[in-house]
């Protein structure tokens, strides 16, 4: 085989490898994507479950403490009826009397509604806490596992930068740069195999003449469809084997 050819075919696959762990690093998993999408929506229940769990605490704590209050009004009324001088007095203390025990009653009854909620929404909320707590564990865990696997392929990602830095030293400037300009062009794959008279890029039939000299390996040819470059191997065993 060329070296020209050789020489390509190893820059492409550190190329490859490059690409390959540059959209690792850069894309999130799906399933660390759907954990922090579960994450972020079990944060905004959280909260508005503690919001309206402490709301309902303190609207029960308001209407305990006017209760007592009322209930002491309650209790000096009914002194008043042992004290008062007349009817005008007495029908007033009266009155007095049905409103607090109207008032108490209501807000009594307010407090057990108040009660039957809280205790529902305490389920809801120790729930809810749970299930977050279980999630924020599991993003965490994916998340120092996904750091410490980076740590390796950027390591990695820098060793094949500095061995693709000494590899394009070995490749002319001329078919570097057609290498760069098709790689770009055609989804990071420059070089390919030409097998049965057939461009293993754009699966399109090269000119028979063009095939012969593929085989020949006297220069580096190009596919006219494609304008990738070719190589031939006998088999795919033996390209295999070259590539190990």
């Amino acid at each position: 085989m060329l070296e020209s050819v050789e020489n390509l075919i190893e820059l492409q696959k550190i190329d490859n490898r490059i690409a390959e762990l540059e959209t690792y690093l850069n894309e999130i998993p799906d399933e660390l994507k759907n954990l922090k999408n579960e994450k972020e929506r079990l944060t905004v229940q959280y909260e508005e479950l503690e919001t309206r769990l402490n709301s309902l605490k303190s609207e029960r704590n308001e209407l305990e403490t006017s209760s007592s209050e009322k209930n002491r009004l309650l209790d000096n009324a009914q002194k008043k009826l042992t004290t008062v001088k007349n009817n005008k007095e007495y029908e007033a203390v009266l009155k007095e009397l049905d409103t607090l025990k109207k008032e108490i009653y209501e807000e009594e009854l307010k407090v057990l509604e108040l009660n039957d909620e809280i205790e529902t929404n305490e389920k809801d909320f120790k729930a809810c806490s749970e299930k977050k707590e279980q999630v924020d564990k599991q993003y965490e865990e994916l998340m120092t596992k996904r750091d410490e696997e980076n740590i390796s392929h950027r390591q990695e990602l820098e060793e094949l930068r500095e061995k693709r830095k000494k590899a394009v030293k070995n490749v002319k400037k001329q078919i570097l740069s057609k290498y760069e300009m098709i790689r770009k062009a055609r989804n990071n794959l420059a070089i390919v195999r030409v097998e049965n008279e057939t461009c293993t890029g754009c699966y399109m039939k090269v000119p028979p003449q063009l095939y012969v000299e593929v085989k020949k390996e006297h220069a580096i040819q190009q596919c006219p469809n494609c304008q990738r470059f070719l190589y031939f191997y006998e088999d795919a065993e033996q390209e295999q084997a070259a590539k190990s």
